[in-house]
């Protein structure tokens, strides 16, 4: 999706042929756990976050996001294991009940995968 589009949409999703480098899939050397526990930790190392659910068989956690705006993001961060000690994550963010992001979305992205960065060992290979 290019920055046009999500602009108008309110929705960025990390994948792992995007455009940007900021929003490809992230990939760690650890087990699925440290990941959940990695990220339940967000909401006391960073500002605007607060944790909504936790899906540690699915390996999904949801956030909110409040930005400096006063305006709410939903985020879906996803934990794909890939073998016991490889991850990928992915997240969904998407703008609540607007359409028009002006890149709180990525900056919230950023936000989760430079916490995930400093806790967990990054898989420089991929």
């Amino acid at each position: 999706m290019s920055k046009f589009q999500r602009f108008f949409s309110g929705v960025t999703e990390t994948h792992d042929n995007a455009e940007e480098k900021e929003l490809r899939t992230r990939y760690y050397r650890n087990r699925l756990r440290d990941a959940v526990e990695a990220l339940k930790q967000i909401p006391n190392q960073k500002t605007g976050f607060h944790l909504v659910h936790v899906d540690e068989k699915r390996g999904e956690i949801m956030l909110e996001y409040k930005n400096g705006l006063g305006m709410k993001h939903d985020l879906v961060v996803t934990v794909y294991e890939l073998t016991p000690i490889q991850l990928a994550v992915d997240v969904h963010a998407a703008l609540r009940s607007r359409f028009v992001d002006l890149g709180w979305n990525v900056k919230a992205i950023g936000d989760i995968y430079e916490a995930l960065d400093r806790q967990l060992t990054k898989d420089e290979r991929r």
